[in-house]
């Protein structure tokens, strides 16, 4: 996974849809308005990196390819406290040796209890090294069709395609399989986690029906294949477990297609480009966790990349990059009474900490500056960063962002073809 180096050259577009109007000064980021440390937090946090798209290509004026970086740290917030006096301290024995056996899926009935499960099975065995044979997955998926309804798509889902699209890397990745497109997690060798499905946050979970959904897509279709023959993504619209807000017109669709094999995905969404933004590394306990602070062009805390910073800012010789709308989540404090949970994958509400091999229940990492930006149920955005490699895209990262500061940006809407 690669994002930028930093040249004195200018990315070009033979299409004219993405411009580079230049670097964002490095001044600019120094001038960042510092967080409140909030109490009970061990922060650090290591010096920024640039965001932008640019090629590795030298230039007249430039002898080497380089990136930039604050020489110093800003000691910015990384992380808050989540009140350990209103959860329940009782240790736990965390059950991560999930079995890969078909008897323990065949009672499952509906996508609601289907993706919790699918998302303890790919983060605690099938992306991990102890994997077991994919043939133990793939009758699980199987099973999972069968009694759950739809099919997969290259690993994921398609009746929830819109939560198993964001799978986020627990370690660092790196590319595997040129067959898999860069949008699954098969695609990629090391272990990945779902730090954003609701189906595995109790504190959401145990809202009332009557508060309605706990998350909103953001994309009418998704189809695979080529533009002249394309399959659509079928995904769950009747489930009401699952509690997912489509689009307006949005209609699940019908019937198979053999182009659902294809790894070109496509479909329209709002973007954003990800010239200007920065991103600094978030530790916890003395260590790097997969998650980076998202900086603006304005040196703000605005949201946070779900990935470690060196792995998206190595060199890249394609771009531009950009940022795309694809869902949000619903944000809620906390519930006093829910317990401790058992297993790694459960996880409390926003962004979680994955650190030694489990989501840390009891904090999450601060998603903006709260002295900047308002805090609402609705107000931070899932995107995905790509990088456009000629005539298609490819996944760099998940990232959230407030939606001020992505309205600030002007987003535009384009059709994606993401490989």
């Amino acid at each position: 996974m690669s994002l930028v180096i930093m040249t004195t050259g200018t990315p070009t577009d033979p299409k004219g849809l993405h411009s580079s109007k230049g670097l964002t000064p490095q001044w600019a980021l120094q001038f960042y308005r510092r967080r409140k440390t909030m109490k009970g937090t061990d922060l650090k946090s290591k010096s920024p990196t640039l965001l932008v798209p640019q090629s590795t290509s030298l230039s007249s004026e430039s002898g080497d390819s380089r990136s930039v970086r604050s020489s110093t740290s800003r000691g910015r917030s990384s992380f808050k406290d989540m009140m350990n006096r209103l959860r329940s301290s009782s240790s736990v024995t965390l059950v991560n040796d999930l079995p890969i056996q078909e008897s323990g899926f065949k009672q499952i009935g509906d996508w609601f209890e289907g993706f919790d499960r699918y998302n303890q099975l790919i983060t605690t065995r099938v992306s991990t090294k102890d994997a077991g044979p994919p043939e133990e997955f793939s009758k699980i998926c199987s099973i999972l069709s069968k009694n759950c309804g739809g099919r997969f798509v290259h690993g994921l889902p398609e009746a929830v395609f819109d939560l198993a699209l964001l799978w986020c890397p627990a370690e660092p990745l790196q590319r595997k399989d040129a067959q898999e497109p860069t949008w699954s997690w098969k695609g990629w060798e090391g272990a990945v986690n779902f730090p954003l499905d609701p189906t595995n946050c109790p504190d959401v979970l145990s809202l009332p029906r009557n508060e309605g959904e706990w998350f909103k897509s953001e994309i009418l279709h998704y189809h695979i294949g080529p533009q002249s023959t394309p399959y659509t993504i079928r995904r769950e619209k009747k489930e009401r477990n699952l509690r997912i807000q489509y689009p307006p017109y949005f209609h699940a669709p019908r019937g198979y297609d053999a182009s659902a094999n294809s790894d070109t995905l496509r479909f329209a969404a709002q973007t954003i480009s990800a010239e200007g933004f920065g991103a600094e590394q978030i530790q916890f306990d003395g260590k790097d966790i997969p998650c980076s602070q998202l900086i603006n062009g304005q040196g703000q805390h605005c949201g946070v990349i779900l990935d470690f910073e060196g792995s998206i800012s190595e060199p890249s010789s394609t771009g531009p990059f950009e940022f795309v709308l694809v869902s949000r989540n619903l944000r809620r404090e906390p519930a006093t009474h829910t317990r401790r949970p058992a297993v790694s994958t459960i996880h409390p509400p926003g962004t979680p900490i994955w650190h030694g091999g489990r989501f840390i229940w009891d904090q999450e990492v601060a998603d903006y500056d709260e002295d900047i930006f308002p805090a609402g149920p609705w107000k931070m955005l899932n995107v995905i960063l790509i990088k456009w490699v000629g005539e298609h895209a490819e996944r760099v990262a998940v990232a959230r962002i407030h939606e001020d500061a992505w309205m600030q940006c002007a987003p535009i809407k384009k059709e994606i073809v993401l490989r």
